[in-house]
């Protein structure tokens, strides 16, 4: 009898207004409180997600560093870090086929249902292709 190795995705989970998503904890090499700095290497999730909101208001702004596969770093501003939590990938749906364009487009690759609410799984270095825009705060 062949024992059943399932695999787990390590998701660190946050909020923008009231979005809830998820990113593979990987890809976060350190998180920090948002001071309200105004460097010119931060940006902000919703800009970047292309949200259709001209602004956010967030409650508690958490600096998240990801790291590329190029070795290159950049900052973004998430809201209401929730957890990091462990998922099995057997509960990740993907998107239909009619909506995969518009997601893989902007990083967005999966759905996490959890706690009677959809989680949006978003890759970070997809997102920003390796090359972060620049946005002053």
């Amino acid at each position: 009898m062949t024992a059943h190795l399932e695999k787990y995705l390590n998701l660190l989970l946050f909020s923008v207004r009231g979005v809830h998503f998820g990113i593979d904890a990987e890809q976060a090499l350190e998180t920090a409180a948002y001071d309200g700095e105004g460097a010119d290497d931060l940006l902000w999730f919703h800009e970047e997600l292309e949200f259709a909101m001209t602004s956010a208001v967030y409650a508690a702004p958490t600096i998240i560093t990801v790291g590329t596969r190029g070795g290159r770093q950049y900052r973004v501003i998430i809201d209401a870090m929730e957890d990091i939590a462990e998922y099995s990938w057997q509960d990740i749906r993907p998107f239909p086929a009619i909506m995969e364009p518009f997601t893989m487009r902007n990083g967005i690759w999966g759905i996490l249902p959890r706690n009677g609410r959809m989680t949006l799984l978003v890759d970070f270095i997809r997102l920003f292709n390796g090359k972060p825009r620049r946005h002053r705060i």
